[in-house]
């Protein structure tokens, strides 16, 4: 399925989780939920891969979701939400579907998610700094930062690109992470 198919199959599913989420008062733990479903799914290839084979009953793959999420305690909404995924054969879209959904909870709570990629790790100092930055650029209430080190930057000369939903700030790795 293209990207654009699976975005616009997403977003019902993502709107809908986002209204059930707000309209029960559970928006941090359904979010929470979300979070630990992608990292459910990223790390166990064979899961997504079983719940998403048509050769299974939809009872067999309930059984193995419930087996493997009861552990983590699930809010009941997201339980139902996700085996409503599974009667609609949309599991396989769980991913677009939370990304998806993760967007507009930061869009909802005026959020906006930085991705940054240094050539080493930075410093809680560094990051603090370059999080009051951006929200001082952005005027967002909030700025959630997703860091990557890429060795590879090591080669550049000292810019550096990060990037803000919208917003690109290039911006000189000394001036930016390394301010005294």
């Amino acid at each position: 399925m293209s990207k654009m198919l699976m975005s616009k199959v997403a977003d019902p599913y993502a709107s809908a989780l986002l209204n059930l989420a707000s309209s029960t008062n559970t928006l941090d733990t359904i979010t929470s939920d979300i979070n630990d479903l992608l990292e459910l799914f990223d790390s166990n290839e064979n899961l997504v891969g079983y719940l998403s084979n048509p050769m299974y009953s939809r009872k067999s793959k309930k059984d193995v979701l419930e087996k493997v999420i009861a552990p983590l305690y699930f809010n009941e909404n997201t339980v139902r939400f996700l085996m409503v995924l599974l009667d609609r054969s949309r599991i396989d879209l769980l991913e677009s579907i939370a990304e998806k959904y993760l967007q507009m909870v930061y869009d909802f709570a005026e959020i906006k998610i930085a991705q940054v990629s240094s050539a080493i790790p930075l410093t809680p100092d560094q990051e603090l700094d370059l999080i009051s930055r951006l929200r001082n650029r952005t005027g967002a209430k909030e700025i959630k930062l997703v860091t990557n080190v890429d060795k590879s930057l090591l080669g550049l000369k000292s810019s550096n690109w990060f990037k803000c939903n919208r917003f690109k700030l290039k911006r000189s790795i000394k001036r930016t992470c390394y301010t005294t």
